[in-house]
């Protein structure tokens, strides 16, 4: 750090360099949380987290025990072990009137507030929620099981992108209660997609097939490019699966911020940067360690990245994505090289969401547990909490003197 300091100060680095430097140097030491955790309330795997877009301050959380969790990330209650715990402020139990009646794959908040929210499920439907009544407002039944869905953050339009066990991405409109488009993408169905953040109408999508595909939804001829060939090329999922660079079926995709490049994650745990204007080749890849224990986890895996335009992340990207065993990995996406790996889950990891200024991970388990991680930097005990370790520590010390005088 001192060096940082005294190169910003002779000039030896610009504003920009120094702030990247600083900000991978401060991301590098992300741990888990010792002054806040999640209450466990989900008694089988975690599948999807979400914090809103507004306030980045609540939080959504459902899976295979097909309940689903609202919690208030900055209400908590102190624990004997001087550690804040969130715990649920409302939720939708396994047992309710109105829930899915199978594993829930994906959740995730309407963009634009925090009113609404959205779930799809393995029972075939994709269901939209309100918020503060916890009560289901509509649902789509899209006769296969879906795998995951997303909505622009644009607010352009109300479409919500459905990938599913079919060869077809669904597309339901929110305004019109119904399906209002299909779109051919992957014969072998379709695992995750996302749109993108700058045009409203572009959808990236990976196949099971191992295909990674760019849509333009107004048009007949609706495919932009398949990533990993010539920019005039269109094969067809069944064309690609083969010859794919990406390796593997495509469990993840998200854009970047600027939406200028597309990143996927494929099932051999190779991940690749995509320049949407160049889909050739990829920008820069990563290939993940082994899973070191532990069955690898079939289906949809969420990614988080960090975000290049907030205050304390600004000029740096790093992306944090499931390893395939109970671990995450910790990628910059410039460099493509992983910085560090987390590991504290006692099964393979699901998801992982990111809070952005807040400089916060949570990440969701087949344990079925959230775990809470941050550099130890951004942690600031209060006085009671100083005050209970400091009792913790003097009590294991005389303890430990107890046991040397006997």
């Amino acid at each position: 750090m001192n060096q940082l300091v005294r190169n910003r100060a002779t000039g030896a680095s610009t504003p920009s360099a120094s702030r990247r430097a600083a900000t991978e140097m401060v991301l590098g030491t992300m741990a888990l949380a010792e002054t806040k955790r999640m209450a466990r309330t989900h008694s089988a795997a975690v599948h999807s987290l979400a914090i809103d877009n507004a306030e980045h301050r609540y939080m959504l959380s459902a899976g295979a025990d097909i309940s689903i969790q609202l919690y208030d990330l900055n209400s908590f209650e102190q624990t004997p072990t001087c550690a804040r715990q969130v715990a649920p402020t409302s939720q939708i139990a396994a047992n309710a009137a109105s829930t899915h009646t199978s594993l829930i794959s994906s959740i995730a908040w309407y963009p634009l507030d925090k009113g609404m929210f959205t779930t799809s499920s393995f029972d075939h439907t994709l269901r939209v929620w309100d918020a503060q009544s916890m009560a289901e407002a509509c649902q789509f039944d899209l006769d296969s099981r879906v795998l995951s869905h997303c909505m622009s953050v644009t607010g352009e339009h109300a479409l919500i992108a459905a990938t599913n066990e079919s060869a077809y991405i669904r597309l339901c409109d929110l305004r019109s209660g119904s399906s209002a488009q299909t779109l051919l993408a992957h014969h072998s169905g379709s695992m995750a997609a996302a749109w993108s953040p700058k045009q409203p109408f572009v959808l990236a999508s990976g196949g099971i097939d191992g295909a990674l595909c760019m849509w333009d939804i107004r048009r007949a001829d609706s495919q932009l490019c398949s990533f990993g060939h010539s920019a005039d090329s269109k094969a067809g999922p069944s064309e690609s699966s083969e010859s794919s660079a990406i390796g593997g079926s495509i469990g993840s995709v998200l854009f970047t911020g600027d939406g200028d490049r597309v990143i996927s994650m494929a099932s051999s745990g190779k991940v690749s940067v995509w320049n949407t204007a160049s889909p050739e080749t990829p920008l820069v890849e990563c290939q993940l360690d082994a899973p070191k224990r532990g069955k690898v986890p079939s289906g949809a895996r969420q990614m988080a990245l960090t975000t290049a335009t907030t205050r304390r992340t600004a000029d740096y990207e790093m992306l944090f994505c499931p390893s395939g065993d109970n671990s995450i990995a910790a990628i910059d996406i410039a460099k493509g090289k992983q910085v560090i790996s987390l590991d504290s889950h006692f099964a393979p990891v699901l998801c992982t969401t990111w809070r952005p200024e807040y400089l916060e991970l949570y990440s969701g388990g087949a344990d079925g547990n959230v775990l809470v991680w941050c550099p130890p930097a951004a942690e600031e005990l209060s006085e009671e909490q100083k005050k209970i370790r400091q009792d913790t520590w003097s009590d294991s010390d005389d303890g430990d003197n107890a046991e040397e005088h006997t």
